[in-house]
């Protein structure tokens, strides 16, 4: 495997990234996101990166292999007083790219963006229960179970699941 590059998305990364949303949806069943994609145009996309990197409570990192979209994680937050400080994180990497540790990078740069920044003081992340491999990860990454939404999500049968809301503090 060559190096990896994490960086922060731009306006001009907008198809590709597009384009490896959609193909996570389509390959993964720990997602929110399924066949249907990101379902956003690339100008829609474009705007959206641009908003999230112009604000100090938002970042949208990507793992690069050979020119190619690897991963990506991203911390989304209101803009308002009194909820800024808390953001929800969003983690994904490609399946032929799964078990190279690109999730742990991930994972690193995104804890060590919202320590440096200090504007986020509650992170949140939602993982289907069964998901045990993601979820020992975050655990190893500090994060914590805080509830438990019975029937949070709909398994590929159509089955209903439960999914953990987990979460981290800085002080």
């Amino acid at each position: 495997m060559t190096e990896i590059i994490v960086r922060e998305a731009t306006a001009t990364d907008a198809q590709k990234l597009i384009d490896f949303l959609d193909a996570v949806g389509k390959e993964s069943h720990f997602l929110t996101l399924d066949e249907a994609g990101i379902l956003m145009s690339e100008a829609d996309m474009a705007t959206y990166l641009t908003q999230i990197a112009e604000k100090d409570n938002n970042a949208y990192f990507l793992a690069i292999l050979d020119d190619e979209i690897a991963g990506v994680i991203s911390l989304t937050a209101d803009f308002h007083y009194r909820i800024r400080h808390i953001g929800d994180l969003f983690i994904a990497v490609r399946e032929q790219f799964q078990g190279y540790g690109i999730g742990k990078i991930l994972m690193a740069d995104m804890l060590d963006f919202v320590a440096e920044v200090g504007v986020i003081k509650r992170l949140e992340l939602q993982v289907q229960k069964r998901n045990e491999r993601a979820v020992h990860i975050y655990q190893k990454n500090g994060f914590e179970i805080e509830t438990v939404r019975k029937y949070g999500a709909r398994d590929e049968t159509g089955q209903l699941i439960d999914v953990l809301e987990m979460v981290i503090f800085f002080d």
